[in-house]
């Protein structure tokens, strides 16, 4: 495309502007503001939301004014909405590489060249903590597909993206997510997301005693988290169990599948063709251009 843009970035908020507001000025004190031709966009979904002054002419703000303050929200949506807004048009896109956040993301100062070096053997590209910073190139969509609105909330939805990065684009991903202990491809990854004035901490989990663990940064962040546990992770954690059953040698649990991939899960990685459940499409002016649907288990 004409005048294409190099880099978008797409920081998706739900109150916490004290938050954002840090996340803002670690990005523009990295070395991403040493890029020409980029673009800064915020998703906002709170009515209480602040910029401080010196972001407000750098960076562009889209209010999702139909999304109530009391609602529990819906990530996968939000990422369908910065890649559809990025990226326009798959075949022709609008931005050769396009980046999302989440609003507490501490980026590493050299970040930005970092992923770049990354990106010359990868489309596709996974940060340390789940989908705290994702990186992705309209080819990497193309083969991998569109979030998964009907995990609704903020759990389970980028372990159903990343198996599905795992089956579609194996080679061209790199997901170093820790965090989770999903690692494809990650041998050589560079820093991109930090710790850094973030409240992480080393516990007993998966990876011994000394598991990385996400803690809430203060009490508007507990009181967050606390909205969006209970049903809805129970609900969301079923529909992963039904799309994903019968497309593995094993049913999903949550060891193996959400955290902790097996060796003989990357070599021998699900099929969702095998799935009961048929993916709908949605944004047929997007989608469209994706690869293999059938493949992908859309109902066509």
């Amino acid at each position: 495309m004409v005048n294409m843009k190099f880099i978008k970035i797409y920081i998706v908020t739900y109150k916490r502007s004290d938050i954002l507001n840090d996340t803002l000025d670690k990005l523009f004190n990295s070395d991403f503001s040493n890029y020409e031709n980029t673009e800064v966009n915020i998703i906002n979904n709170h009515t209480d939301f602040y910029l401080n002054s010196e972001h407000r002419e750098r960076v562009n703000v889209l209010h999702n004014t139909l999304r109530p303050d009391w609602s529990n929200g819906n990530l996968a949506e939000n990422w369908n909405q910065a890649l559809i807004n990025g990226f326009k048009d798959l075949g022709n896109p609008d931005c050769k590489y396009l980046v999302t956040m989440q609003n507490d993301t501490s980026v590493h100062p050299e970040w930005c060249s970092n992923l770049l070096k990354m990106h010359e053997k990868f489309n596709f590209i996974v940060g340390r903590f789940g989908d705290n910073l994702v990186s992705y190139t309209a080819e990497a969509v193309r083969n991998i597909g569109i979030w998964d609105e009907n995990f609704f909330g903020v759990q389970y939805k980028e372990a159903d993206y990343w198996i599905r990065a795992l089956a579609f684009n194996k080679e061209n991903s790199c997901i170093n997510d820790t965090l989770h202990g999903i690692e494809l491809n990650n041998e050589n990854a560079l820093e991109l997301d930090t710790t850094v004035d973030r409240n992480f901490i080393e516990e007993e989990g998966f990876a011994g005693n000394n598991t990385l663990k996400r803690r809430a940064d203060d009490l508007e962040h507990q009181q967050i988290w606390s909205t969006r546990g209970g049903h809805y992770k129970a609900y969301v954690w079923k529909y992963f169990q039904n799309k994903w059953s019968g497309t593995w040698k094993e049913e999903p649990t949550k060891d193996g599948w959400i955290k902790k991939w097996t060796k003989d899960f990357v070599d021998n990685p699900p099929d969702i063709s095998k799935s009961s459940l048929k993916s709908i499409v949605k944004y047929i002016y997007f989608e469209k251009d994706l690869y293999d649907l059938r493949g992908k288990n859309y109902l066509l």
